[in-house]
Parts: structure tokens; sequence; C-alpha cells
């Protein structure tokens, strides 16, 4: 009977291990899932994001977080490029 224990615990063991294998991938991805963006302006000011621009169709803005935390929204009209920027 201690032999059907024993399977049971490794069994267990495994599902645990297993699982936490899975968390931490999935971990990994997200992480490699936020991208970010150099903004370069008309009249040369940049920007780097923390994450995508989001663009407003009603007010042809786009809408971003700068690396410093601070909330940037932009005038499509005023926006030369936006580049994805490699980490």
């Amino acid at each position: 009977m201690s032999q059907n224990f024993n399977r049971g615990g490794k069994t267990e063991m495994k599902r645990c291990i297993t699982a936490l294998l899975v968390l931490l991938m999935l971990a990994l991805l997200a992480a490699c899932g936020s991208k970010n963006y150099q903004v370069t302006t008309k009249t040369g000011e940049t920007f780097h994001t923390q994450g995508a621009p989001e663009y407003d169709l009603k007010s042809e803005t786009y809408k971003f977080t700068d690396e410093k935390g601070e909330e940037v929204i932009l005038n499509r009209i005023d926006v030369d490029v936006i580049q994805e920027q490699n980490k």
C-alpha cells in the first residue's frame, strides 16, 4: 500500500512542476509581447513609448505613455514616424 502512496506523491509532484513550468513560460511570453515604440514628430521631437500608441479615429490623435510614465497625446498631423523599438 505504501508503494501506491509514493507513486501518487510522485505524480502530484510532477503535476506541480509542470504547472510551475507552464506559468513560467507564460510569464516569459508576456514579457516578450510588450513592445515599445519611438514616435517622432514633424518638428523632430522624439518620444519613447511604453507599449503601442493608441489611435483615436474620432479625434485623430495618438495617445501613449512615455518612458517617464506620463500620458502623451499627439495630433496625427504632427506625427512623422512611429517605429517599433528592439529591446
